[in-house]
């Protein structure tokens, strides 16, 4: 499976920058002319609005009022795309043609991607497992390898990558690594799944302790007081809601998914507790406003209105 991330075996100077392909006044969504939605690296609600955002290899895509709509512009490859309430995180790879430095290193947006500000590793890094806490803005990321700064391992920045502090990761068991979910307002916990199932962390990643009832899970977020994650088991692809403070998990609505079909992104809206989206390994986007007992699946471009 080509999507599934790989074993485990981060200062900046701040500047604004504008893509040299428009100029930013021009940035704007347009109707999409792609025929299909894919190579999905992403998917939030940035901005505190209740559009959903897909990151993918050409540049970022909303669903606005029923309807897909794609950047006329800085078609970044958008790696690691977390939002949060004023904007989003990425890393990832400039567009062709780009006067950008390749990698991006860890850049920010706070007006949906018509500018960028370079945070930190401008030129050095492209994170491809990084989370960050909706309201705290706290980032977590893995850097898989040796840089400028910082060694392998796990780190968390509290002041957008100006310092970075690596944690031990204690407790933590898990041959491989999927995901990152930051809570969105507590920078303190964290969790992490893989393969071994959701692990939990209350210190920053300092100590884990693994989530019972937790196995071969795909895709995971966090709210305020719930989490939730995508797990396989026996070929059956299959959502879990998880209490966070009393530990237990229970099965969550899912739609009917193909065991070669992993859901691999978990998107919470901010404007509706209830509401959900997905993202699976063969690009199928689901939505949900009454926490999954109805399902819309709003993959096809042109076809919902």
């Amino acid at each position: 499976m080509k999507k599934t991330k790989g074993i485990i075996t981060f200062a900046a100077i701040a500047l604004i920058l504008t893509a040299c392909s428009s100029d930013e006044e021009d940035y704007a969504f347009v109707k999409a002319e792609r025929e299909k939605i894919d190579h999905i690296h992403g998917a939030g609600y940035p901005n505190n609005e209740d559009d959903l955002f897909v990151a993918t290899h050409e540049g970022l895509m909303k669903f606005e009022d029923g309807k897909w709509l794609e950047s006329n512009s800085n078609k970044h490859d958008y790696m690691g795309f977390q939002s949060f309430q004023n904007g989003f995180y990425s890393s990832g790879h400039p567009e062709e043609g780009s006067d950008l430095k390749n990698p991006l290193g860890l850049v920010k947006s706070t007006d949906e991607g018509a500018s960028l500000e370079k945070l930190a590793f401008y030129g050095e890094i492209d994170f491809h497992y990084m989370a960050a806490g909706y309201e705290s803005g706290v980032i977590y990321a893995i850097n898989e390898q040796p840089n400028s700064q910082l060694e392998r391992g796990f780190y968390v920045t509290e002041d957008e990558g100006e310092t970075w502090k690596k944690m031990s990761m204690s407790g933590f068991r898990s041959e491989s690594i999927g995901n990152i979910a930051v809570h969105p307002s507590d920078k303190k916990i964290v969790a992490i799944a893989g393969k071994d199932g959701v692990f939990l962390s209350r210190d920053q990643g300092e100590n884990f302790t693994p989530v019972p009832e937790t196995s071969m899970v795909t895709g995971l977020s966090i709210n305020e007081n719930t989490g939730l994650f995508a797990s396989i088991q026996q070929g059956k692809i299959q959502l879990y809601e998880w209490n966070i403070e009393e530990g237990g998990v229970t099965p969550f609505p899912t739609p009917s998914l193909e065991g070669d079909n992993p859901i691999m992104y978990i998107a919470p809206n901010p404007k509706n507790e209830q509401g959900w989206s997905i993202v699976t390994y063969k690009n199928d986007i689901y939505t949900t406003n009454d926490n999954g007992e109805n399902w819309k699946d709003i993959s096809n471009i042109g076809e919902n209105s």
